[in-house]
């Protein structure tokens, strides 16, 4: 069976709470007495920087959520950078409200195990991808675990 490298992108809605202090910084900065005399060339400028900033912070976001299931696994941005994990060690998935999906991995260490959580914009579709991947590299649907 031929599968189809698919490609799913984070929610990263998490990453403008951090902007919602600039207008804070903003009015601390305009009472300072640091900016007294400034032109309206300089605040034009202070402006400029400051939209430019907010859209760097944004596009490294945007450009680290992709996920994407293919022949190697699951691949994505983490905290340690890039990783990969393959469809065989895939132990659990589980999708929780209409975003979030967080999968259980065999990290190959005794008695221990890995959680990824994602909220993505296609939770459905990523779940049934990640089973389609994981059935085509088994052989199998993955089994229930029991309730511990």
């Amino acid at each position: 069976m031929s599968m189809e490298r698919r490609t799913f992108r984070i929610f990263f809605w998490q990453k403008f709470v951090p902007l919602s202090a600039l207008p804070v910084f903003a009015l601390l900065l305009a009472i300072s007495p640091i900016v007294d005399g400034w032109s309206l060339t300089a605040w034009i400028a202070a402006g400029v920087l400051a939209a430019l900033a907010v859209g760097a912070y944004l596009l490294q976001a945007w450009l680290r959520s992709p996920v994407v299931l293919d022949e190697d696994g699951l691949t994505f941005r983490g905290s340690d950078g890039r990783q990969t994990w393959k469809h065989e060690k895939l132990l659990k998935v589980k999708q929780i409200g209409k975003y979030r999906v967080r999968m259980c991995y065999d990290p190959g260490i005794p008695d221990k195990h890995m959680h990824v959580t994602f909220d993505l914009f296609d939770s459905d579709g990523f779940t049934d991808a990640l089973l389609d991947w994981y059935e085509a590299a088994t052989g199998g649907e993955l089994p229930e675990l029991e309730a511990a």
